[in-house]
């Protein structure tokens, strides 16, 4: 059998590890467009930021395909995939058979359609080439803008923050992360960006980058101002990477559907990661959520079943992390409940800043938001996805004697 995995990052690697572990004879080739090691994507934020180094961020050794006898093709980009043929077709002209095919590629960063995108000054943040462009242009900028409040925008401002650039943060909505903060979180997110030195823009967004002598100089904005910049940092989203699926049926607009074995509408190829559309585990709707540890999760399942393992992947819990200086959120499942019989506990200590937030539906645990203390917040997240009823827990999670941590020691009610 020869094994073929587009994509070298979270679930590529994890799919072709998983793949060597059940075969270990089997031929596996990986393609990326990328030409270096594979490499963490969370901690371009600290590079960027300067708290940790280039060296730091790479995920295996210099010797890593090697050792686990992997061919590769770095550097190379992927044209087309032609599931009849059962061929996978590259920039250089090749064409390279398989018998099995795992689709990893991942996102790319999303663009607004406004003028003077073509400036320079004008960057987004999700490949280590991407950091490395916007470092050459920061040795001469004093002030950024960074378009969108989400987590990558928050963490990618208080990156610019730490080094002492003037930073502007635009916000699309009434307050940072919108669909997934309440508005107690949301309050106290907005103190810990003012405590940064960021300046926030709430209900604004650009209308064209304004530039002069090709460089930019400032964000034309939707009330009519026009705000100073050196550089503008788009963080409004991303899309999957399936432009070489074009000639396919594999592939929609918001990314690649899968069944609970992850695999696609050809038996001969699977997908993984933040190009899949995998089914929320408590609603079951086919959704895109792209968070590093379920791209592992989904490529270790689809690397199995390329073995024939017929393994399932039972859904991802949606969960946003959000660790700037000073303030750590942490937020996952149900932001309210969905029947009116479901209740929000809220439990907030004004003088350290602490908050926790817990969803009820149904006799069951489906949300939870930490603010400040987020040591407990696996356990939390297990209560969710396990379904627990809160009857068969030893103490109600409402309760001022339920301390998450001594669940540690014991197994939880309906984990398997």
């Amino acid at each position: 059998m020869r094994y073929v995995i587009i994509g070298t990052s979270a679930a590529g690697l994890a799919g072709a590890e998983t793949l060597r572990r059940l075969a270990p004879q089997a031929r596996i080739t990986l393609i990326s467009d990328e030409s270096h090691l594979p490499y963490s994507r969370p901690l371009l934020m600290y590079l960027l930021g300067r708290e940790t180094t280039r060296e730091k961020l790479f995920l295996r050794s210099p010797d890593y395909f090697r050792e686990w006898g992997f061919e590769t093709l770095l550097g190379t980009p992927v044209t087309r995939v032609d599931p009849g043929a059962r061929e996978v077709h590259l920039a250089d002209g090749r064409a390279l058979p398989y018998d099995r095919l795992l689709i990893a590629s991942g996102a790319k960063p999303r663009l607004p359609p406004i003028p003077g995108l073509e400036l320079s000054g004008v960057f987004t943040l999700r490949h280590l080439a991407d950091v490395e462009r916007l470092e050459r242009h920061l040795a001469q900028a004093r002030r950024v803008a960074v378009v969108g409040a989400g987590a990558v925008g928050l963490k990618a401002a208080d990156a610019l923050a730490h080094r002492g650039l003037a930073v502007d943060l635009l916000a699309r909505g009434a307050q940072p992360l919108s669909k997934v903060l309440d508005q107690v979180s949301a309050r106290l997110l907005m103190e810990a960006i003012a405590r940064l030195g960021i300046s926030l823009h709430l209900n604004s967004w650009p209308t064209a980058v304004v530039g002069n002598g090709g460089r930019v100089t400032a964000l034309a904005l939707n009330d009519g101002r026009e705000l100073p910049t050196d550089a503008v940092l788009f963080s409004v989203g991303v899309a999957p990477r399936v432009e070489f699926l074009a000639s396919t049926t594999l592939a929609a607009p918001e990314g690649i559907p899968v069944d609970e074995h992850l695999q696609t509408g050809d038996p001969d190829i699977f997908a993984a990661g933040d190009c899949v559309l995998p089914r929320h585990l408590l609603t079951g709707a086919p959704a895109a959520f792209h968070i590093w540890p379920a791209a592992v999760a989904q490529g270790e399942v689809a690397g199995a079943n390329l073995a024939g393992a017929a393994r399932r992947y039972d859904g991802i819990l949606p969960m946003n992390s959000i660790s700037l200086r000073g303030c750590r959120i942490i937020t996952g499942g149900h932001l309210t409940p969905d029947t009116p019989e479901g209740e929000i506990f809220e439990e907030l200590d004004a003088t350290t800043g602490r908050f926790k937030r817990l969803v009820f539906d149904q006799g069951r645990l489906v949300g939870a938001t930490l603010v400040g203390e987020v040591r407990h917040a696996g356990i939390y997240f297990r209560l969710i996805a396990n379904r627990t009823p809160v009857k068969d827990l030893p103490v109600d999670p409402r309760s001022p004697h339920f301390h998450p941590g001594r669940l540690w020691a014991r197994p939880l009610p309906g984990a398997a």
